[in-house]
């Protein structure tokens, strides 16, 4: 990325996921896996910053989702020391569903005393429903913990995840401050602009740009609201930068640009350290 001019405005990555560099490449290649597209990183914080080294100032969203229904605590803390030892860095936390509920408690307190800004879920690689009764209870304590979640949402292969569930979960939950990944519906965005399309959610833009053309994507931030779409790489599939660029390129204004680029970000995540 050094032949890459810089990068002056601030940017916040708002879906960036990472994993211990022992098996960041694995991790990474089973995303691939499961998507059947490319991917540009390697899932490891050394690569990332690596391939950010042409941004002034850039923060990033990190996450992963917790697979299974033991104790999440040695990913979530991965994630939490990354984000002690470089401030560039926003951790969010990850329990399953399906976990016993006092134990997904504990450990979601455990996590937010320990800087972590929100939550991260995937229903269709964590295998759950998002509008289940379990999920629904879980998303109701993250509500009250004043906590934001960033959920992915949309597949054409599974229902999990669908936007209409998400609708329905957030018409249950409405206290909760919900990031619907992949503008609104990866590989959904017709039923995306039924359901989830100017609703009171927040969005990013990862993926979109990979599937959409750049008039489709300009509508769906323009009908969504700039106010509430987020910059998202969703990295290791994508780079950053490369991201970046094919954002950058829509004619939003340059308040626009600021405000999906960096300001929204900060009003979910926070802008200091909790």
């Amino acid at each position: 990325m050094a032949d890459k001019k810089t990068v002056t405005r601030p940017v916040v990555d708002a879906h960036v996921h990472l994993f211990p560099a022992r098996v960041a490449a694995r991790a990474s290649d089973n995303i691939v896996r499961f998507y059947g597209i490319p991917r540009e990183g390697d899932g490891s914080a050394e690569g990332l910053l690596e391939a950010c080294a042409s941004f002034a100032d850039v923060r990033f969203v990190i996450c992963a989702a917790a697979l299974g229904l033991s104790s999440p605590s040695a990913g979530n803390d991965h994630l939490l020391d990354l984000a002690r030892e470089d401030k560039r860095f926003l951790p969010l936390c990850s329990v399953h569903p399906a976990m016993e509920a006092k134990a997904a408690v504990a450990e979601l307190d455990r996590c937010f005393q320990r800087g972590a800004r929100g939550v991260k879920l995937h229903p269709d690689f964590q295998r759950y429903y998002a509008d289940d009764e379990r999920a629904v209870a879980l998303c109701r304590y993250i509500a009250s913990c004043g906590k934001p979640l960033l959920l992915h949402v949309g597949d054409p292969k599974a229902d999990f995840s669908h936007p209409r569930r998400v609708r329905n979960l957030i018409e249950q939950v409405p206290d909760l401050t919900v990031v619907a990944a992949h503008l609104c519906g990866y590989r959904a965005w017709e039923d995306a602009k039924t359901y989830l399309i100017g609703a009171p959610v927040y969005t990013d833009t990862s993926e979109a740009l990979y599937w959409l053309p750049q008039e489709e994507v300009l509508e769906l931030i323009r009908r969504h609201g700039t106010d509430r779409v987020l910059f998202g790489s969703d990295f290791p599939l994508w780079s950053p930068r490369h991201s970046f660029d094919e954002l950058d390129a829509l004619p939003l204004t340059e308040e626009e640009k600021q405000a999906v680029f960096h300001d929204n970000a900060l009003r979910v995540y926070g802008a200091e350290e909790g």
